[in-house]
């Protein structure tokens, strides 16, 4: 197997997650409150002391971080996700580094710093997405990973070629949900646009992987 870097480096997020919430903690006035869950808008709706909110973000990162240690062995790991270890990594990091990103925002609330959360989102969904196009052609065949549809699992072939013609469409899709979350296209009217974006994407994923297939089908 590849030289493991997910399991350190994003426990290394984690620390760095509580270091920096300690320090708003330290700052924080005594009746400070943080958001710790928002509606479907992206509007805090419930609050708790700041120090509950470190302790509940930060064990959200390391539920993710134990999510993403064991999965593996779990779903069982064979060649195909060893050779793919390195963008399972890449994904384990950028998770949790969104999960402390929006830590960070969310205890900032307590100084009196509001950050649009729908916005903030949007940007690091986009990133998500960038980190994931960019992976997406290295990924080999395998049980946990990737675009999984019944036709990339009957067809390394069909498998291979999807992924790679898929990868820069990822980052294309990404690019755009980071200039939304900028506001370059104008107001930010809906914080609903990464949902729509990553439909979009399952639906382009879905449809190819079957046009490939069905094409490999056809007598040469």
């Amino acid at each position: 197997m590849q030289d493991r870097y997910g399991p350190f480096v994003s426990f290394a997020v984690i620390l760095t997650t509580l270091a920096i919430s300690l320090g708003i903690l330290w700052m924080a006035p005594p009746n400070a409150m943080v958001p710790v869950h928002f509606s479907r808008e992206w509007v805090p709706d419930h609050f708790v002391s700041p120090l509950k909110g470190v302790i509940i973000w930060i064990g959200l990162q390391l539920g993710l971080w134990t999510l993403m240690y064991g999965l593996p062995s779990l779903r069982g790991s064979g060649e195909g996700f060893q050779a793919s270890v390195s963008v399972y990594d890449a994904v384990w990091i950028t998770l949790t580094a969104m999960l402390g990103i929006l830590a960070i925002a969310s205890m900032e609330q307590a100084l009196g710093i509001k950050i649009a959360m729908g916005s903030l989102t949007d940007i690091m969904m986009g990133g998500f997405l960038i980190v994931v196009g960019n992976g997406l052609g290295k990924l080999r065949p395998n049980t946990l990973v990737g675009i999984r549809t019944p036709w990339t699992k009957a067809s390394v072939r069909v498998w291979d070629r999807t992924h790679r013609a898929s990868g820069p469409v990822f980052i294309l899709a990404g690019a755009v949900l980071v200039a939304v979350g900028f506001g370059m296209f104008g107001t930010h009217k809906t914080h609903h646009t990464y949902l729509t974006v990553v439909l979009l994407l399952a639906a382009f994923s879905w449809g190819l992987s079957w046009l490939l297939w069905k094409k490999e089908q056809r007598p040469g």
